[in-house]
């Protein structure tokens, strides 16, 4: 199993459950909020992912990701941060909902 399959097997259907479960309560301030998360989430992960895979503590079979890396680190990782926020938040915002 690829990375990207790993993906949209694990986190696209939990995203997309708790984007209809919110419906209506999902506005442009909530995209916005995500979008904010989700980029703190990238530049805070990225350093020490870089560190972490340049120095062997973990990587990846090249038959599994599609090659294009950013630093040292797969494109499918910087998905994994951006979806798995996504998904917490979207997790978040139904348990908070009014």
């Amino acid at each position: 199993m690829t990375y990207f399959r790993f993906l949209g097997l694990f986190l696209l259907p939990p995203i997309v459950l708790f984007g209809l479960m919110l419906g209506r309560r999902f506005d442009r301030r909530s995209a916005w909020t995500l979008g904010v998360l989700s980029t703190v989430a990238v530049a805070y992960t990225t350093p020490w992912d870089n560190v972490i895979v340049l120095n062997g503590v973990w990587g990846w079979d090249r038959a599994k990701v599609v090659g294009r890396t950013i630093g040292v680190v797969p494109i499918e990782e910087y998905c994994f941060f951006v979806l798995q926020t996504v998904a917490t938040g979207l997790f978040a915002g139904w348990l908070t909902r009014r």
